[in-house]
C-alpha cells in the first residue's frame, strides 16, 4: 500500500510573515489532495475495523483508485470537510489532523502487512461504507461509495413511496453479524427417551458379550438373536418436508437460510436453478459437507431421447434455420442434447439416431450411477455435485478424443439432464434431529425420471411445506392458485391436510404507501416522514443563506490579510524600521506603567511622521477589523453548526421513522397474509374440519434476504429496511419449526426401541429367576405338566386366532362398503364426465383449448407434460366421489379394527395369564407371579407398538394405490398416445376430431380398467395387513409361551449346570442394573406426543 504518499502535506497556517500568498488554483488543488487522503485513510482503516481478528481477511481495496470514480457529490463532501476545517481559523488543526489521517493509514498497512500478506481475495464491496465523524459535520448518505453486488434473488428494491429516497434498504453493513441460535425449549419427555436409547444399545452390548462368552446354553435360549433383532430398532426415522412451489417463489433461497448458508443451494432469478430434485440432510460424517448425485438409468435416457428427437423432427426446419423460439418444446430438446452431447450440431443430431447416442460410452458409463463429493468447502460441491442448466454452455472444444472417459467435466458433458436427484449432507442445526428438506422442481418437469422421483418423494413425505411470494397472498384466491386440483385432491387422498406448512417468501418486498392503503393502516409516523422533506428543504434553506454572507466575509478577511501582511512588511522594513513591537496592537496598559519612548525619528518632527501614524492607525483599525470580521464568522459558524446538527438529528429521526414505518407494513401484511391464507385454505380443503385447519395451519412469513444480511453474509452484507432482528425475519420461527416436526417421529422410534428392549429384559428377568428345578418329576409327570400347559396355551391360541380372523372379514366389509361399492357408482361417473374433459382439451385456444404442438407434446409423455396432467383430469370426477370415504376409510374405520382387535387380543392374554397360573397345581412363589405381572405388561405395550407400525405401512400403502388410478390410466391410453404423438400429414381440426373419438373411446374402457386395478391393489393391501397381523400375533404367542414355559414349567422340570447358574446370575445383574438405570415402566407410561 501506498496511501502514505498520496498527497504532499497541505497549506499550514503561519503566524510568520509569508513570502507571497499561495494562488487560489495552488490552494483548491491542496484542499483536493487533503480530501483525497482523508477519503484514503478512513475507507483503509474501516477496512481494517471489519475484518480484524478474521482469518481469511482479504486484501485492502485500491482506495486511490476508487478515488478517481467516486461521485462529483460524493467527492464535494469530502473537499466540504476540509474547508470546514479550514475556516475554523485553528492553526493547529491542519497537523492534528493530518496526523491523525497518517496513522489511520499507518495502522491500516501494518495490519495488511501482518495479517493478509498473501491473502489475494477481494474485500466484499460493501466494505466501502459510512463512518462516524465529527460532531460538527453532517455526512449525507450519497457520499459513500455504492458498489452493492447483485443480490442472488434481484428483485425491485422495496419501494418506501416517500418523495426523496426509498427507505426500505438500510445504509449500511451490520458492524457484526447477528448470533442464530435455533434452540427451542426441550421436550424433556423426547430427551429422556433418546437417553434411554442410548444408554439401552450399550446395555445390549454387555448382554450380547456375555451370551458371546460362553456355550452353556447352546441353541436352547437364543438371546444372541433376540438382541440382534432389538439392536435394528435403535434408529430414527427420516421426517422427510417436501418444498413445493413455483419457479421464483423462493425455495432455494429459503433451503439456504434454513441451513443458515449462503448458496448451498444455488439460486437465479433468470432461470431455475435447481433442475432436480435436492435432497438436503444432515451431514453425520467428519466433513462439513457431502453430496451425491445420482443418474437416471440407461432405458430412461434412451426414452427421454425418443421423446427429444421427435419435438425436434417437428421443428427440423425452424431448428435448421437455427430460427426456433426461445422457451420452445424444441428449444429445450436441442438444449438437452447438445448439453450430454456438446460436439453435435444441430444437422449431426438429425443425421444421428437414439442408438447412434446411446452408443456413446462416456454418456452411458454415468447412466445408472451415483457420484459421491465431501469437503468443508461449499463452493468445491457447488461446482462438481450440483449439475446445473449451464453447464450446457461448456465449450465443446475441451473434450478431445483422448480424454479420459471417468472426467466427465474435461469432455465437457453437461450432466444437469441424466441427473435423477441429488442428495446434500450439510451440518446444520435445523436438521440435526432427522428432518430432511427436499426441494420439488421436477413435478412439472418434462423428464418423466425425475417426475417420477418426485412423485415418490411426495409419496414419503411427512410434511408438506407451499412455498409462495408474499404478493400473491393478499389475493383471496391463493390456496386455489397455489395448489391447483389434482394436488388439492392428492392430499386429501393422503390425508396429508394436517402436515400442511404454508411459507409466503419476500416479504421485504413492497411498497409502504400501498400496503397503507390497501390495509387502511393509521401510521402517524408515516405522517411525519412525509412532512419531513419540508422540514429538511426549510433547515438546508436556512443554512444556505449563510453561505452568501460568510462567502463575503471570507473575501473580505482574505483582503484584510493581505493588507495587514503587506503593511507589516512595509512598517518593519527598511524604509520606517519600526520593531514588531511598535505595529502590535497595545494591550491595556496596567496601573501606574510608565509610557514608553517614542523612536527618534519622532523627534526629528521630520515630515515622515505622519506617514508612519498614518500607516501604524491603518493596520491598528485592520486588526480591529479582522477580529471583528473573525467574530462574525465565529458567530455565523455556530449558527449554521447549530442548523446543521438539526439537520442531522432530523434526518436521523427520518431514518428511524421510515424503519418504523416499513416495519408496521411488513407486519401488518404479515398478518393480514397469514389470515387469508388460513382462511382460504380451510374453504378449499373439502372434508376437514374448517375451524381446525383454519386455526392449527402453520403459516410463517419470511424474508431470506433480510436473515442474510443480519447474518453478515459478504455479498448479502446491504441490510434491508424494517428488520434489524433475526427473530423479525422469521427464519428463526421456522427452523424451530423444522426441528419440531421431527418431535413425533422421535418419540416413536425411541419408544419402538425401548418397548423392544423393556421386553427382552422382562424376558431375561424371568429366565433368570428360575435356577434350578424344585422337584425331580418323573417322565410321565412331565408330560402331564407340558400337557396341561399345551391345553391352555391352546385356547389362547384359537382365541387369538379367531379374533384375527374376525378382524380380517371386518376390514374387508369395511372397504367393500366404504370404498368398493362407492368405486363402481364413482367409475360411471367419470364415463360420463370424460367427453366433456377431452372436449376442454379440444377447444379453441380463447376458450382455454390446446395448441396442437402442446397436444403431441403431452402424448409424447403419456399424458403428463409440465402441468398438464391428462390421466390425472381423467380420474379426478371418479376420485372426488370417494375422497371423503376413501380419506375416513384409511384415517379412521380401519385403525379403529386394529385398535379394537388389539383390545380383544389384550383381553385373551390376561385371560391366559390368569389361567396358566392357576393350572400349575404345586403353586407359584410371588417373585415368579410378580415378574410374570411385568412381562405382560411389557407384552402389551409390544403389541401395541406393532399394531402402531402396521397402522403406518397401511397408510403408506394406501398413498400408493391411490395413484394407481391415473397410473392405470396412462397405461390403457399408452397405444392411442403414441398414436396421436406420431401422426403428421391432416388437418388440425381433422386430427382433434380424430384423436377425441379415439380418446373418448379408449378412455372408457381405462376408467373401469382403473377401478378393477384400485381394487386389485386394495385386495393385496388387506392380504399384506393380514400377514402383518398374523406376524404380529404369531410372534407375541412365541414369546408368551416361551416366557411362561420357563417361569411355571422349567422350574418343576428342568436341572441347571452351575455354569448355567452363574451365567443366569451374571445377566440378572445387568438386567437389575439395567431397570434401575432406564426406569422403562415410567418412561413407556408417559404420554406420547399427538
Amino acid at each position: 500500500m501506498e496511501q502514505r504518499d498520496l498527497v504532499s502535506r497541505p497549506r499550514s497556517v503561519s503566524r510568520a510573515p509569508r513570502e507571497e500568498p499561495q494562488s487560489s488554483q495552488n490552494s483548491e488543488i491542496d484542499v483536493l489532495q487533503f480530501a483525497e487522503l482523508h477519503f484514503v485513510a478512513e475507507q483503509t482503516a474501516k477496512h481494517a475495523r471489519c475484518w480484524e481478528g478474521q482469518v481469511d481477511r482479504p486484501a485492502c481495496l485500491d482506495f486511490k483508485a476508487i478515488w478517481t470514480c467516486i461521485t462529483p457529490r460524493m467527492r464535494e463532501l469530502y473537499v466540504d470537510r476540509v474547508k470546514y476545517v479550514e475556516t475554523k481559523g485553528w492553526d493547529w488543526i491542519y497537523a492534528d489532523y493530518e496526523g491523525s489521517l497518517k496513522c489511520c493509514v499507518d495502522f491500516a498497512d501494518f495490519k495488511a502487512l501482518v495479517d493478509n500478506y498473501d491473502g489475494e481475495s477481494h474485500v466484499p464491496q460493501d466494505n466501502v461504507v459510512k463512518e462516524e465523524v465529527d460532531d460538527r459535520d453532517v455526512v449525507p448518505e450519497s457520499m459513500f461509495v455504492d458498489q452493492d453486488e447483485p443480490e442472488p434473488e434481484p428483485r425491485p428494491e422495496p419501494r418506501a413511496d416517500f418523495p426523496d429516497e426509498d427507505v426500505a434498504t438500510a445504509d449500511s453493513v451490520e458492524e457484526s453479524p447477528l448470533e442464530c441460535d435455533i434452540k427451542i425449549p426441550a421436550n424433556e419427555e423426547i430427551v429422556a427417551l433418546e437417553n434411554a436409547v442410548g444408554k439401552g444399545v450399550e446395555i445390549l452390548k454387555k448382554l450380547y458379550a456375555i451370551f458371546s462368552g460362553s456355550d452353556a446354553f447352546g441353541n436352547e435360549a437364543d438371546w444372541k438373536a433376540e438382541i440382534e433383532r432389538t439392536q435394528r430398532y435403535a434408529c430414527t426415522e427420516k421426517v422427510i418436508i417436501g418444498l413445493v412451489g413455483s419457479t421464483g417463489a423462493g425455495k432455494s433461497s429459503l433451503i439456504n437460510a434454513i441451513l443458515d448458508e449462503k448458496n448451498v443451494l444455488s439460486t437465479d432469478c433468470m432461470r431455475a436453478s435447481t433442475a432436480v430434485a435436492t435432497e438436503i440432510s444432515y451431514n453425520q460424517g467428519a466433513t462439513k459437507y457431502r453430496a451425491e448425485v445420482e443418474f437416471i438409468e440407461r432405458h430412461e435416457w434412451e426414452r427421454e431421447l425418443e421423446v427429444l428427437f421427435e419435438e425436434l423432427l417437428d421443428h427440423q426446419d425452424e431448428v435448421t434455420r437455427g430460427a426456433i423460439p426461445k422457451n420452445s418444446d424444441a428449444a429445450v430438446a436441442l438444449d438437452k442434447i447438445k448439453a450430454v452431447y456438446p460436439m453435435l450440431t444441430p444437422k449431426d443430431i438429425f443425421n444421428a439416431s437414439v442408438a447412434n447416442l446411446m452408443a456413446s460410452e462416456r454418456v452411458t458409463d454415468l447412466l445408472g450411477t451415483t457420484m459421491g463429493f465431501e469437503g468443508d468447502d461449499p463452493k468445491a460441491k457447488g461446482k462438481r455435485g450440483r449439475p446445473k442448466k449451464s453447464a450446457k454452455k461448456q465449450d465443446a472444444d475441451e473434450h478431445p478424443d483422448s480424454a479420459s472417459d471417468t472426467d466427465t467435466a474435461n469432455q465437457g458433458i453437461g450432466l444437469w439432464p441424466l441427473v435423477r436427484v441429488v442428495r446434500i449432507y450439510t451440518k446444520a442445526p435445523a436438521l440435526a434431529t432427522g428432518a430432511v428438506l427436499v426441494d420439488l422442481p421436477g413435478i412439472f418437469d418434462s423428464n418423466s425420471a425425475r417426475v417420477a422421483v418426485a412423485e415418490d418423494y411426495m409419496r414419503r413425505c411427512s410434511a408438506h411445506w407451499i412455498v409462495a411470494p408474499i404478493n400473491r397472498a393478499v389475493d383471496d384466491k391463493v390456496a386455489r392458485d397455489l395448489l391447483g386440483k389434482n394436488y388439492k385432491l392428492q392430499m386429501q387422498m393422503d390425508c396429508a391436510f394436517n402436515d400442511m406448512t404454508f411459507i409466503c417468501t419476500k416479504t421485504d418486498d413492497l411498497a409502504p404507501t400501498e400496503v397503507i392503503h390497501s390495509l387502511g393502516l393509521d401510521l402517524p409516523a408515516f405522517n411525519e416522514v412525509q412532512q419531513l422533506p419540508a422540514k429538511v428543504e426549510w433547515l438546508k434553506n436556512e443554512i444556505n443563506a449563510f453561505e452568501k454572507p460568510k462567502k463575503t466575509i471570507l473575501s473580505r478577511l482574505d483582503w484584510i490579510e493581505t493588507e495587514i501582511e503587506e503593511l507589516e512588511e512595509r512598517l518593519t522594513g527598511d524604509e520606517f524600521g519600526c520593531d514588531v513591537l511598535e505595529i502590535t496592537p497595545k494591550r491595556k496598559k496596567p496601573h501606574g506603567s510608565e509610557p514608553l519612548e517614542m523612536p527618534a525619528i519622532q523627534e526629528a518632527g521630520t515630515t515622515e511622521i505622519p506617514m508612519v501614524e498614518k500607516l501604524k492607525n491603518r493596520f491598528s483599525d485592520l486588526k480591529v477589523q479582522r477580529k471583528d470580521l473573525r467574530s462574525q464568522l465565529k458567530h455565523i459558524n455556530e449558527e449554521m453548526d447549530s442548523k446543521v446538527e438539526e439537520l442531522k438529528e432530523l434526518e436521523d429521526g427520518k431514518e428511524k421513522m421510515e424503519h418504523s414505518v416499513i416495519k408496521s407494513c411488513i407486519e401488518a401484511r404479515n398478518r393480514f397474509s397469514k389470515q387469508q391464507i388460513k382462511r382460504d385454505f380451510a374453504l378449499e380443503a373439502a372434508g376437514c374440519d374448517y375451524d381446525e385447519l383454519e386455526r392449527n395451519l402453520p403459516v410463517f412469513c419470511v424474508s431470506t434476504r433480510a436473515y442474510q444480511g443480519l447474518r453478515g453474509r459478504a455479498d448479502m452484507a446491504k441490510l434491508v429496511g424494517g428488520f434489524s432482528e433475526l427473530e423479525e425475519t422469521e427464519i428463526p420461527l421456522l427452523q424451530r419449526h423444522c426441528v419440531r416436526l421431527t418431535e413425533k417421529a422421535r418419540e416413536e422410534s425411541s419408544r419402538r426401541f425401548l418397548t423392544q428392549l423393556n421386553q427382552v429384559l422382562q424376558s431375561m428377568k424371568l429366565w433368570c429367576l428360575v435356577s434350578t428345578a424344585t422337584s425331580d418329576a418323573s417322565e410321565q409327570k412331565i408330560k402331564e405338566i407340558e400337557a396341561d400347559f399345551e391345553s391352555v396355551f391352546g385356547g389362547l391360541t384359537e382365541a387369538a386366532e379367531a379374533h384375527m380372523n374376525h378382524f380380517d372379514s371386518v376390514a374387508r366389509e369395511t372397504v367393500q362398503v366404504s370404498i368398493f361399492n362407492k368405486l363402481n357408482r364413482a367409475s360411471r361417473h367419470a364415463v360420463v364426465q370424460f367427453p366433456e374433459a377431452v372436449s376442454r382439451w379440444n377447444a379453441p385456444g380463447n376458450s382455454g383449448g390446446l395448441r396442437w404442438n402442446t397436444y403431441k407434446a403431452i402424448c409424447r409423455r403419456r399424458g403428463v407434460y409440465h402441468k398438464i396432467d391428462w390421466n390425472q383430469d381423467l380420474a379426478r370426477p371418479m376420485l372426488d366421489k370417494i375422497a371423503s370415504s376413501w380419506k375416513r376409510t384409511f384415517t379412521e374405520l380401519l385403525p379403529h379394527c386394529l385398535h379394537h382387535l388389539k383390545e380383544n387380543l389384550e383381553a385373551v392374554v390376561s385371560q391366559f395369564h390368569t389361567q396358566v397360573i392357576d393350572s400349575v397345581k404345586q403353586g407359584v412363589p410371588e417373585k415368579i407371579r410378580v415378574q410374570l405381572q411385568d412381562t405382560l405388561v411389557a407384552c402389551r405395550q409390544t403389541m401395541g407398538e406393532q399394531f402402531r407400525q402396521a397402522e403406518n405401512w397401511t397408510m403408506q400403502e394406501q398413498k400408493r394405490i391411490n395413484r394407481t388410478f391415473a397410473e392405470a390410466i396412462a397405461e390403457r391410453l399408452k397405444e392411442t398416445y403414441q398414436a396421436c404423438a406420431s401422426e403428421t400429414g391432416e388437418t388440425l381440426s381433422q386430427l382433434v376430431e380424430k384423436y377425441s373419438n379415439m380418446l373418448i373411446t379408449t378412455g372408457r374402457g381405462s376408467l373401469q380398467r382403473s377401478t378393477e386395478s384400485a381394487k386389485h391393489e386394495l385386495g393385496k393391501l388387506l392380504d399384506g395387513q393380514q400377514a402383518e397381523v398374523d406376524r404380529i400375533i404369531h410372534n407375541r404367542l412365541q414369546r408368551i409361551s416361551k416366557d411362561y414355559h420357563r417361569a411355571l414349567i422349567e422350574p418343576q422340570i428342568k436341572l441347571y449346570t452351575e455354569e448355567q447358574i452363574r451365567m443366569k446370575s451374571e445377566v440378572a445383574k445387568i438386567v437389575k442394573e439395567a431397570e434401575a438405570e432406564l426406569l422403562l415402566g415410567h418412561l413407556l407410561g408417559g404420554v406420547r406426543s399427538s
